[in-house]
């Protein structure tokens, strides 16, 4: 396995382990012009808190974008179906302790998704981006 480097590797290849995902091109920071396109962006960095000894408790939050075809409803419900699904795969694989792999010096603690939703629509209503929020809680 790769040494990973950063919390960003750490949740996309979480991301990428998806089984309805299937193969694909994960970008960062920014999902491609086309459908189908996904990508994970950093959305921030948080102390939950410190104890005595100097161990730390974090929250990384990232999001997982896609671009989506909008033209029609069935188009729209196939693409909230797809964030449902992710949200409630997130929590099996946190309840069942298949979490992410963290950079050396991490350790995972859980990961949860929530708030699925149509984040923007393109001029022509014809393909939108949606969005999942995640947070990986790990202690360092």
């Amino acid at each position: 396995m790769q040494e990973l480097n950063s919390l960003l590797e750490a949740v996309s290849g979480f991301v990428k382990e998806c089984p309805f995902l299937n193969d694909i091109d994960l970008h960062v920071d920014q999902v491609d012009e086309e459908p189908q396109s996904y990508a994970v962006t950093t959305v921030g960095l948080a102390k939950l808190s410190e104890d005595i000894l100097g161990g730390q408790t974090w929250q990384y939050n990232a999001t997982l974008q896609s671009r989506e075809y909008t033209a029609d409803d069935l188009s729209r419900l196939n693409a909230s179906k797809f964030t449902e699904r992710f949200v409630f795969w997130t929590a099996d694989r946190s309840r069942s302790g298949q979490l992410p792999e963290l950079p050396s010096g991490f350790e995972a603690v859980s990961v949860s998704a929530d708030n699925g939703m149509l984040l923007a629509l393109d001029d022509d209503g014809d393909r939108g981006i949606y969005q999942v929020q995640l947070h990986l809680i790990f202690k360092r």
